[in-house]
């Protein structure tokens, strides 16, 4: 609790934090490693993203609070204030290579205040940084901004023209997808995304956290089943860690499974069994159950039935209205080919046999099956939802 509420960017003030090692994808993933000197740029407590936190915000009556309150001087883009400036803050303006605590502030709160998705704005614009370094467009297609890694400037002006489709913000505003298919040039490949969707997520190091995204049903984001090992979150155990293979599925489908029930019960994970905090447990979830609802459950009932049933539902409703395959739960490909150039873990990348080694545990663990990553009507029936079964034939064969 006290990291939460005392920290500007969970935990991440503290330059030796894990996360840096293993979360941060630099320069839109040519990269997993940024230096020491500009992680201390963009955190010094007395220059940086700190001294512009005023306090933290909260739900009623939370013991956590999630919500720092910036507040940032007259400077290079005039007085902002606003809040939410968290950890996502920080993967986003190290695409960029930018370290200016100022810029990463001002690109949080701007976005906000334009109404973009910041995850996707950090990813879709990193990638059109690259596509200008490797001469896929130039000057005349970015409307005179000079995309060069670092300037904070060329990104604000680039966010702003995106928001109002101005210029070349009017082929992004399309998407991200489109966009590149328009671009072209192999610029595709550059493009990290999960089913569509622009992801600022680390896949390379963090290998359960890499299939918790990949796998989410919402494309591409980590709230769904991402794991850092099991002092992070998922079951208690010393069988798993943050960088190796073995044992991850299990722990990302059990992280899966209390997401959804803490999604349905409408109790924050902040305070659930995903920060760390571990107030409380899926056998809480019951007591709340049995006692507010007066419905006679256990803990496996929540898991193995409410839990499976909520996400497969998910699942089923990307089934009916997409053409999604095994291969869209696979890390971007960039992630699976390119090895990390410098750090800790220099040559590391997410290999594709010990990747799809893990997914077909995942599979297994969910009942679904391995060769295409469908549902299986064995495993609806086995759940109740032999109607979803019975809708999706038409349009799957098991």
């Amino acid at each position: 609790v006290q990291s939460m509420r005392q920290s500007g960017a969970a935990r991440f003030e503290d330059l030796d934090f894990e996360g840096w090692e293993t979360c941060m994808v630099i320069r839109n993933g040519q990269d997993d490693y940024w230096e020491r000197k500009k992680r201390a740029q963009l955190m010094n407590p007395e220059t940086g993203i700190s001294s512009m936190r005023r306090k933290v915000r909260a739900c009623f009556s939370c013991p956590t609070g999630c919500m720092p309150f910036m507040e940032k001087a007259r400077g290079k883009y005039g007085e902002m204030k606003g809040e939410g400036f968290w950890i996502n803050a920080l993967w986003s303006v190290a695409r960029f290579d930018i370290s200016d605590p100022e810029i990463a502030v001002a690109f949080w709160l701007l976005a906000n205040e334009l109404g973009l998705d910041t995850d996707y704005v950090a990813a879709g614009l990193a990638w059109v940084f690259e596509c200008y370094e490797r001469g896929f467009i130039d000057q005349k297609d970015t409307d005179g901004l000079k995309l060069d890694w670092g300037n904070g400037e060329a990104l604000i002006r680039l966010m702003r023209k995106l928001a109002y489709r101005e210029g070349i913000g009017n082929l992004l505003a399309d998407g991200m997808v489109e966009a590149a298919k328009k671009i072209g040039q192999g610029s595709e490949y550059y493009l990290a995304h999960v089913k569509g969707q622009p992801s600022i997520e680390p896949f390379r190091i963090p290998k359960g956290w890499g299939l918790g995204v990949a796998t989410s049903p919402v494309a591409g984001r980590h709230l769904r089943g991402a794991i850092r090992g099991p002092i992070h979150s998922g079951p208690g155990g010393n069988d798993y860690d943050i960088v190796h293979y073995p044992n991850q599925a299990k722990a990302v489908v059990w992280q899966a499974k209390t997401k959804e029930l803490e999604d349905n019960l409408g109790i924050c994970n902040y305070v659930g069994t995903w920060s760390g905090a571990h107030f409380l447990r899926p056998t809480n979830y019951a007591e709340l159950v049995r006692t507010g609802m007066g419905l006679s459950v256990t803990e496996e009932d929540l898991m193995e039935r409410y839990a499976a049933v909520g996400r497969n539902l998910e699942k089923a409703f990307n089934t009916l209205h997409t053409d999604l395959t095994r291969e869209d739960d696979l890390p971007p490909q960039r992630f699976r080919q390119e090895e990390i150039q410098t750090g800790p873990y220099k040559g590391f990348k997410a290999d594709e046999e010990q990747y799809n080694a893990m997914l077909d545990e995942f599979y297994d663990l969910w009942g679904w099956d391995k060769t295409t990553g469908m549902q299986t009507r064995e495993g609806l029936e086995k759940i109740g939802l032999r109607d979803v079964a019975d809708k999706l034939l038409p349009k799957k064969k098991y």
